[in-house]
């Protein structure tokens, strides 16, 4: 039986590689195990650390985290050396897995990278380093393939994991969600989806709720009715949601069902992340936000080259939805750009076309299938 170590660091990371591993599992006898989630736990991945160990946010954060960050490196150098695993699989989270990428090389160990640093956003110079360590980089755009194959580094698209994670809600249970939280049968409903780290929920969230109080008042004046709900995360105590709202003073309902939220929702307003590209596939017009402390904004504007912040604006190479960064994400601005959206059909219709487009970009169903056959070839 082969071995493999996997490594993902965030919640996002740990529900496409849990749907990787169950692929592995699925074409071979394969034992898997690193640092994960709830999600790859339950695929079969053997824990050595959760990934809500590893969470962080920020300059700042990163650096009080040094020390945490460095032990798991030593149990997992520890560990290598203990199970020699036939490869290293590394999931996004660029921060810890570059550099450990270059140290399990030097151990003898393949290194494959399952969904690729953003290179593009951070810099090219990190292509050299990633040409030294990775044997194998799968990407989930067809441009990152492009850019890594001109610098001589192995990369094969295999498209977005998302496409084979959505799930496809049947319209009876649609209605009955929007059933369940309007209080009026003909009033609309707004997704929050403040992010799925407790310091952007915290940070972002009051702002989000001050603009459904805007939203509510504006559309009531028109004849209007707005129900808001948050779509919350697994690795964050509902606790935490219930608090936030309790101090807002504004009613809104909480959910852990965020697929069905973003099919059901007649607009979202979320924090720029992958829950930017799964709203726009389920065809949910949004206005992205994003906000973070003044040092991390500012450093995090000397190092990034994008003017966009959300990868829907970046995937598309066009302007689709509105963002919202920092001192531009008020709650009043918010309130206005999604006004439009409930009370103006054309918006809406020319942000769903443009998706469409879109989705064109991100290729066909069977990303993870695509992987683990790739991967179980290279080792």
């Amino acid at each position: 039986m082969k071995t493999v170590m996997i490594i993902a660091g965030e919640a996002s990371g740990d529900k496409h590689a849990a749907l990787l591993v169950e692929n592995l599992k699925k074409k071979s006898d394969i034992r898997v195990y690193g640092i994960g989630g709830d999600k790859m736990k339950a695929a079969g991945v053997e824990l050595i650390h959760h990934v809500r160990e590893m969470s962080v946010m920020g300059f700042s954060e990163i650096i009080s985290k040094i020390p945490f960050l460095r032990k798991v490196r030593r149990d997992l150098l520890r560990s290598i050396n203990d199970e020699r695993p036939s490869a290293v699989i590394l999931v996004d989270y660029p921060g810890f897995n570059l550099r450990f990428a270059a140290l399990a090389r030097k151990c003898g160990i393949k290194v494959i990278y399952f969904i690729s640093p953003q290179v593009w956003a951070w810099g090219r110079k990190r292509i050299e380093k990633i040409r030294r360590t990775v044997d194998l980089m799968l990407t989930i755009f067809k441009f990152e393939e492009d850019l890594y194959r001109k610098d001589g580094v192995d990369a094969c698209f295999i498209g977005h994991p998302l496409l084979d994670e959505m799930e496809d809600h049947p319209e009876p249970e649609i209605v009955a969600f929007r059933s369940a939280h309007l209080t009026r049968p003909d009033g609309k409903i707004l997704a929050l989806f403040p992010g799925s780290r407790l310091q952007e929920v915290s940070r972002i969230l009051p702002t989000m709720l001050e603009s459904v109080e805007f939203l509510k008042d504006e559309l009531s004046a028109v004849g209007g009715s707005l129900d808001a709900v948050i779509g919350c995360v697994p690795g964050i105590d509902r606790k935490v949601y219930e608090s936030i709202i309790k101090n807002s003073g504004v009613n809104v309902a909480i959910t852990d069902q965020s697929d069905l939220l973003m099919s059901a929702a007649d607009a979202g307003l979320i924090k720029s992340g992958t829950s930017t590209l799964e709203a726009a596939l389920h065809n949910l017009p949004m206005v992205v936000v994003y906000k973070t402390s003044w040092l991390n904004y500012l450093l995090g504007r000397m190092l990034v080259r994008l003017d966009s912040i959300s990868l829907v604006n970046i995937v598309a190479g066009k302007k689709i939805v509105e963002e919202l960064v920092q001192e531009d994400f008020s709650s009043l601005k918010a309130a206005r750009l999604l006004k439009n959206m409930f009370t103006e059909p054309r918006v809406v219709s020319d942000i769903r076309e443009k998706y469409s487009e879109l989705k064109t970009i991100l290729g066909e169903k069977g990303a993870t299938d695509r992987a683990a056959d790739l991967i179980l070839r290279t080792i």
